[in-house]
């Protein structure tokens, strides 16, 4: 199958799409009894305090089913049914589709194979979207003509079902694939537990969401208070009025009151954006809210939790990016996967302080076994970073140190690749992206410096 090839053209599976209760029932007494299926969905979260599913795509080895939610009241049935019937569901990115799931039965399938994640262990790219997955892995080019659909509205055209089973007509193919090369790489036991990491141990973690609004990390105690307080508020407003949170009350509002800290509605009204239509009426709950905060005993204000160790060197951060990243790249794994500069942080925020406490992201499991040693040797001068070769794809290399070179501060021997250069290298254009001041990108979507 070519790239060119039409998505589907040589998928003789047939379509059943269950739309009524009685269809609904029976099929989700066949699905129990099923060893697995791909899964997506098709919901809309911009207009209400939780997402409104619209649509359920799954394949099967041998045949495509969409499921319309809407004529059937409640699908709660289905997510039961993956669930206690141990069905392995293969997905893409599948954490806010399995949220649905979470939200009908408390908990997600035993058994995901999530194909993004096992991408990220057998290549650079993380997290890789599902069009360059299918290319890769199953050599067809899907279109995203209908990204901007509104999946409420019916009835849905052949063409929308078409797309909508796109997501999901290769995924049994590609989990296979990555299976097989995951295997052979001896990564399946890491796959298994950062699936397993992803889908419950961090959720379970995230027991305070309020933290991750911009701006919370310069709040002191009291400012925090003040926070938590009006986040929780806003939470129980979205939820009574059925709207996104943010649309009771900007994320950059709830920073500006709480740094603020007083509940008197003038000051509160002072605040820019807050006399603004739809928000005034809210004040006075506001304020409320924030004197209850303020109310509160001093020792059951959040703590602030704060981040040191690299964030006092900018130059350490991105040296020991630079070398996470390196590594990641001999080792054929995408460094978005593996962490980003925040981890970093905190592992040498655990490194230096002589490891007290629970143990950082880059310090457990399959990730400690990846990284070894290998930042302790570079802290401890005991191995060096240096550019072996910059027209290669992975430039830099860890280089042992002996004890002379240590004790001597390091002696620069020009790299190999450098000596070959021609003579005049100063007039031969030497390409500045490939041997000037290097750019190190994290591919997590932070920047590699770190402040």
């Amino acid at each position: 199958m070519s790239l060119d090839q039409t998505p589907g053209a040589e998928d003789d599976r047939p379509v059943r799409r269950v739309a009524n209760v009685r269809d609904f029932e029976s099929f989700c007494k066949e699905v129990r009894r099923r060893p697995r299926l791909a899964l997506d969905t098709e919901f809309i979260a911009e207009d209400s305090y939780q997402p409104n599913l619209c649509l359920i795509q799954l394949a099967f080895d041998d045949e495509l089913v969409v499921i319309d939610p809407f004529p059937l009241g409640s699908v709660r049935r289905f997510w039961e049914a993956i669930v206690e019937g141990n069905v392995e569901t293969v997905v893409h990115a599948g954490r806010t589709d399995l949220q649905f799931c979470r939200e009908a039965t408390g908990r997600c399938p035993e058994r995901i194979f999530d194909v993004q994640i096992a991408a990220g262990f057998t290549s650079q790219e993380y997290p890789a979207g599902l069009v360059n997955i299918l290319q890769k892995y199953a050599h067809v080019s899907v279109t995203k003509h209908e990204t901007r659909t509104d999946w409420r509205r019916r009835p849905l055209s052949d063409r929308q079902i078409e797309y909508a089973l796109n997501d999901v007509r290769y995924l049994l193919t590609v989990r296979d694939q990555l299976e097989a090369e995951l295997k052979d790489l001896g990564r399946y036991e890491w796959f298994l537990e950062e699936v397993r990491y992803q889908y419950t141990e961090c959720v379970s973690e995230d027991s305070e969401p309020w933290r991750r609004l911009a701006g919370c990390a310069g709040l002191n105690r009291r400012e925090l208070a003040i926070l938590k307080e009006l986040w929780f508020w806003r939470e129980e407003e979205a939820a009574r009025r059925n709207v996104p949170p943010r649309r009771v009350l900007r994320d950059d509002l709830l920073i500006e009151l709480s740094r603020r800290g007083s509940g008197d509605p003038k000051r509160i009204y002072a605040v820019r954006g807050m006399t603004n239509r739809g928000v005034q009426q809210l004040v006075p709950e506001i304020a409320r809210r924030i004197q209850q905060a303020l109310n509160t005993p001093r020792e059951e204000w959040p703590e602030v939790i704060n981040r040191t160790g690299i964030g006092q060197s900018p130059i350490v951060g991105q040296f020991l990016y630079a070398a996470l990243a390196s590594l990641c790249r001999k080792e054929r794994i995408a460094v978005g996967l593996v962490g980003g500069t925040n981890d970093l942080r905190d592992w040498f925020s655990y490194y230096v302080s002589g490891r007290e406490g629970p143990p950082p992201l880059l310090a457990r499991g399959w990730r400690a076994s990846l990284i070894g040693d290998t930042l302790e040797r570079l802290l401890s001068g005991k191995v060096g970073l240096r550019i072996h070769n910059c027209f290669d794809d992975n430039p830099l290399e860890l280089v042992p140190l002996s004890p002379e070179t240590s004790s001597q501060g390091g002696n620069n021997v020009l790299p190999e690749t450098l000596q070959q250069l021609p003579q005049d290298v100063e007039t031969a254009s030497v390409p500045k992206s490939l041997c000037g001041k290097p750019q190190v990108a994290d591919q997590s979507g932070e920047a590699a410096g770190v402040t």
